[in-house]
């Protein structure tokens, strides 16, 4: 009895992963990093590597920056360089990002609990990936602080846009 209890949980469980994993296929990364406790240091890059298969003239893809914080963060917004290298090793570009991450009342945006806040800023839309091969996206805090306190997690997120 206990054995077809346990077998109908994991189905259940199984079915909802696949249910979830297919209704989102469009996306093509979504990774985060932890930031230490002690802070985020400026020489501290943050390295994402993304390999592409297939360079699909059918699809664009947008990009975003997933950021979690605490209250203990101090301003109301943010700045990031990101460093975009190519799988042949030219760099294609180094973007400067302004994330807002606190409403004019001070209220902070983004979802979650009273302490810890995501959010989600899009900051690049219908790019085309031209080379096959694994990518290098670098994120740096462009911040004026030298140790920067109160962010957990930097992330970036890929999605494939229709044409």
């Amino acid at each position: 009895m206990i054995k077809f209890r346990v077998a109908k949980i994991l189905f259940g469980l199984v079915a909802i992963v696949c249910l979830f994993a297919s209704c989102n296929n469009r996306v093509v990364f979504d990774e985060s990093q932890k930031i230490d406790k002690n802070g985020w240091n400026m020489l501290d890059n943050k390295q994402f590597k993304v390999n592409i298969s297939e360079t699909d003239a059918l699809y664009s893809y947008r990009f975003a920056i997933n950021l979690r914080h605490t209250n203990d963060y101090s301003y109301n917004n943010i700045f990031f360089f990101v460093t975009t290298l190519f799988p042949d090793g030219s760099v294609a570009k180094k973007d400067t990002i302004e994330c807002i991450l606190a409403n004019y009342d001070g209220t902070w945006k983004g979802k979650g609990n009273a302490d810890i806040k995501d959010n989600r800023f899009w900051f690049a839309q219908n790019v085309k990936f031209t080379q096959k091969g694994e990518y290098v996206f670098k994120i740096e805090q462009a911040t004026k602080d030298t140790i920067l306190l109160g962010i957990k997690d930097i992330g970036l997120h890929i999605e494939k846009q229709s044409l």
